[in-house]
């Protein structure tokens, strides 16, 4: 059993290495602490309305989109999607109500598109008028002056496909300071093909192997 004065020791050495609690003082402006409780209260919208994304989006999703986003794909766990409507049934807008709801409940907090080149400019686009999302947009001079998959900007990013699966940009993403991300899209999914040889062994394009590789299919990159 300890001695008192050892226990007078171990409250003293206690009471320096612990912080004094923050002083409040009530003097912030009244209209910040409102907007912080309100952006608070709203981060559990979707307790009362399952679709809460819609209401804070700039679009109408049309039935066959409520359908695909609520019923499909929310209600399940972490699965791989795939979206396979005909040219012009709104797989963007689709994709973009996922990523907000997801993002809106706190399941997700990294996202990484990869579309192909052409298409970068309407994802950057349409994340950022219909759906509030800044998604910061990396070219292949980003890997050469650092990591650009690190800190706070790196968490929503756009990346055409090649870019990223070029050596010195999945060099970048594979480093070990990077932090996993939650939600990986391939848009025109079709173009990571493969195919089987006449000896009927699989012949996998750099494409496919990307995205194995990000899928953590394999250890080893494209």
């Amino acid at each position: 059993m300890k001695r008192p004065s050892q226990i007078n020791n171990i409250a003293k050495d206690y009471a320096v290495q612990t912080e004094s609690p923050p002083t409040i003082d009530f003097n912030a402006d009244p209209d910040i602490v409102r907007v912080v409780v309100e952006g608070e209260r709203l981060t559990y919208g979707h307790l009362f309305n399952p679709a809460f994304a819609t209401e804070t989006s700039k679009i109408d999703p049309l039935p066959h989109q409520r359908i695909a986003v609520y019923k499909k794909m929310l209600p399940q766990p972490r699965l791989r999607f795939l979206l396979a409507d005909d040219a012009g049934a709104g797989k963007t807008i689709m994709t973009g109500l996922y990523i907000r709801e997801m993002l809106s409940r706190r399941l997700i907090r990294r996202v990484l598109i990869a579309p192909p080149a052409g298409l970068i400019n309407n994802w950057e686009r349409e994340m950022r008028t219909l759906f509030n999302l800044s998604f910061n947009v990396l070219s292949g001079a980003d890997a050469r002056s650092g990591n650009p998959f690190i800190g706070e900007d790196s968490n929503l990013l756009i990346v055409s496909m090649d870019t990223l699966g070029g050596d010195k940009m999945f060099a970048r993403l594979q480093e070990p300071s990077v932090e996993p991300y939650d939600l990986v899209i391939f848009d025109e999914a079709h173009k990571l093909s493969a195919d089987r040889l006449p000896d009927y062994t699989l012949r996998r394009t750099d494409r496919y192997r990307l995205a194995e590789a990000l899928a953590g299919v394999h250890g080893d990159g494209p």
